[in-house]
């Protein structure tokens, strides 16, 4: 029997990262790092050497000034939002499609998200947010998916800060430039399914203005520096403040991150010629994106039974996404919107396993099993023609 292809193989990854992250681990956890740490009274258990270093490691990736680890992607987009002064009655202009949390702290902080559709890439299209600017817009937040990014040439006339989701974008290129270094924030997540993956989540802020850089630090650990502060507490913040033995975790991926994206870049290729001599509908990137192959995404006519296909290949798919923001009550306060390019995607994109431990004979294996599993139907799935 042929062995079951995982989307994202947790036991490889750790394969890859274990003979640099365990010695780290035991030296923290045994007391081997001597020295006053930075952390609660001196611990070197939170925000300490390892933290630093995978700051100063996206700094260098990313070209930024200030970078700040945080527990989670969603509290880096939270944290972002409250460093822009988003408030009650606020609204943010943003995605219509992607993972829910990046949304919802823009409701948690009593603002409202102004939904942007997708364009035929699979990107927040930036040419309709001009028209959605209004005296209550406080931000516009730009989300890359797919490992590709957005337009943003298109915001260069908007007078309203640019907040980055660059949670799918780390090392993507938008006209040469690292997609992360685009607006006055951008956000990292280096969750199980990112091209920059630990075993759970973690996340990261960035930016390049040193007194955004001071709230960051301060809003990241409920909005003070330490115990002695006393009454002078001048922010409301989040617990959000890194712990070493995560930080650690994301360090190590992080150092082989240049490796795992030629590998992704190799596999995508694969993909991409089996895939498309035999008509199957690939997504396809945007020529100003240079793509960090975090997702390889195809179109079929119903993806759900696709995925029930493929599994029964031995292959497993991901419904990347099934959303519609616009719809969703606790989201939106116009569930009648039409957003036509969110509708196409959510019914018809899946992602197939592109992670960087697959063998050739497995990426021969997924591209046999997409293949087999196709329809005449799914073959004749076209993306539909941009709205005027």
């Amino acid at each position: 029997m042929t062995q079951e292809i995982k989307f994202i193989p947790t036991e490889r990854l750790y394969a890859d990262v274990r003979s640099t992250m365990m010695p780290r681990l035991e030296s923290l956890y045994s007391g081997g790092i001597t020295g006053t740490g930075s952390g609660h009274c001196g611990s070197r258990h939170f925000a300490d050497r390892y933290t630093e270093q995978c700051e100063a490691h996206i700094n260098e990736i990313t070209g930024r000034r200030h970078t700040f680890l945080t527990t989670s992607g969603t509290a880096s987009i939270q944290l972002m939002l409250m460093a822009a002064g988003v408030a009650p009655g606020d609204e943010v202009i943003c995605t219509n499609y992607s993972c829910p949390a990046t949304v919802m702290p823009i409701r948690l902080l009593g603002a409202t998200p102004v939904f942007v559709d997708l364009d035929r890439h699979g990107q927040q299209d930036l040419a309709q947010v001009a028209a959605r600017v209004t005296e209550r817009t406080r931000a516009v937040m730009v989300t890359d998916l797919y490992g590709d990014c957005c337009d943003y040439d298109q915001l260069q006339a908007i007078q309203v800060p640019v907040l980055n989701d660059s949670a799918q974008s780390l090392m993507t290129l938008y006209r040469g430039q690292q997609t992360a270094a685009i607006g006055d924030m951008s956000i990292q997540s280096f969750s199980t399914n990112k091209n920059c993956p630990i075993f759970g989540t973690y996340g990261a802020i960035s930016t390049d203005d040193p007194d955004t850089a001071e709230r960051i630090k301060l809003m990241r650990k409920n909005g003070y520096g330490n115990r002695e502060v006393g009454t002078a507490i001048n922010h409301i913040g989040i617990n959000a403040h890194p712990q070493e033995d995560k930080a650690v975790q994301v360090l190590c991926s992080l150092e082989k991150l240049s490796g795992w994206q030629l590998r992704r870049s190799e596999i995508a290729q694969q993909l991409t010629d089996t895939l498309r001599s035999a008509g199957v509908q690939i997504r396809p990137s945007p020529d100003y994106s240079e793509t960090n192959h975090h997702k390889f995404s195809i179109f079929v006519n119903d993806k759900k039974q696709f995925r029930d296909l493929m599994t029964q290949q031995g292959v497993e798919t991901q419904l990347h996404y099934t959303y519609n923001f616009a719809k969703t009550e606790v989201l939106s306060t116009d569930t009648e919107q039409h957003m036509p390019m969110t509708e196409f995607y959510a019914r018809h994109a899946i992602s197939i396993p592109s992670n960087p431990w697959l063998t050739d004979s497995e990426v021969a294996q997924v591209a046999e099993a997409v293949k087999s599993c196709v329809t005449d139907k799914d073959l004749d799935i076209h993306i539909p023609a941009m709205p005027k």
